[in-house]
């Protein structure tokens, strides 16, 4: 398929799929005679699979590093591991901020009219009379 039709199934740009390949974000797609891009299914996996862990907010250095290992081939198998097992406690530690900070949101939402809304009220009139406004 084209780079306009992977673009429109991925929902990636032209431009990022281009800059994505160019930086070994994801490998390199198979080219026609004419030197044009053929996207097949692999390449459309790769790119999903790199959104993924981008969107995860695993950093691009990592996802480029375990991509460059993938394609090396079953050698590199403990070290792809390695970066799995670090990309998932890192986005335990995430998910567990995440749920921390939820449950402070949903308490304040729970309680607002009771409890935070005259706190932040008496903190605004006191910055008020700091500034004298």
């Amino acid at each position: 398929m084209t780079i306009k039709e992977a673009s429109g199934k991925t929902g990636i740009s032209i431009d990022n799929l281009r800059y994505y390949e160019r930086i070994g974000l994801i490998p390199e797609v198979p080219r026609t005679e004419s030197g044009i891009r053929d996207y097949d299914e692999m390449a459309i996996h790769w790119i999903e699979f790199a959104m993924r862990f981008k969107k995860a907010g695993v950093s691009l250095e990592s996802i480029r590093e375990y991509i460059q290992l993938a394609l090396q081939g079953i050698s590199t198998k403990e070290a792809r591991r390695e970066i799995l097992i670090e990309t998932k406690a890192g986005l335990e530690k995430k998910m567990h901020d995440i749920h921390e900070t939820m449950e402070v949101i949903n308490y304040k939402i729970d309680n607002y009219d009771q409890k935070c809304e005259p706190i932040t009220n008496e903190l605004i009139a006191e910055w008020k009379e700091s500034r004298k406004i």
